[in-house]
């Protein structure tokens, strides 16, 4: 179990379309790449941790069987998500954190803290574009999870091959068709 470390990184990396929108609000701008660059290359570094944490856990963590009693699709509201917490960066010349780091710094820890501490793991737009679903699912026991999926689950009752990436944070390591 990655446990803190996985939490952290799923949490970052859906802030990375954040990063993208001050780039292309400096861009729009007519700021030098020196000013946008760097949002671009740490929105791309956080899409590429995102995809090796998950590689490597899939591939190296201890696997777990999962039985599925009951699932619902949890990544319906991932374009409200986005929406929300972009639109304010893109519509306005002044949200670009152009001059005072500080205040950006602020901003993202703000919404840092929010998904983590909501454990809204499912609003990662980056995971979604990489080919991941979101499922609430519970076991047998009636326990929920959080279960990440290249696959689409189709029907309860299954047995499904997993790690444990934190508490209550699954991720399906089987192929992307799942019975």
């Amino acid at each position: 179990m990655l446990n803190t470390f996985a939490k952290f990184l799923l949490v970052s990396t859906s802030l990375s379309p954040l990063l993208g929108a001050v780039a292309v609000n400096q861009f729009a701008r007519g700021e030098p790449a020196s000013r946008y660059g760097a949002w671009v290359a740490a929105a791309l570094l956080l899409i590429f941790l995102c995809w090796a944490l998950l590689r490597y856990a899939s591939k190296n963590a201890q696997k777990h069987a999962y039985r599925i009693k009951e699932f619902e699709r949890d990544d319906k509201e991932v374009l409200a998500f986005l929406v929300a917490y972009l639109l304010p960066f893109l519509s306005t010349d002044k949200m670009g954190f152009a001059g005072d780091w500080l205040t950006g710094a602020y901003v993202l820890l703000i919404i840092f803290l929010v998904i983590a501490h909501a454990g809204a793991f499912h609003f990662n737009p980056v995971m979604g574009l990489l080919g991941y679903h979101f499922y609430s699912v519970k076991n047998e026991d009636g326990v929920s999870h959080l279960l990440i999926s290249r696959a689409e689950l189709r029907r309860p009752g299954q047995e499904v091959q997993t790690v444990r990436l934190a508490h209550n944070i699954y991720l399906h390591t089987e192929a992307a068709n799942a019975p």
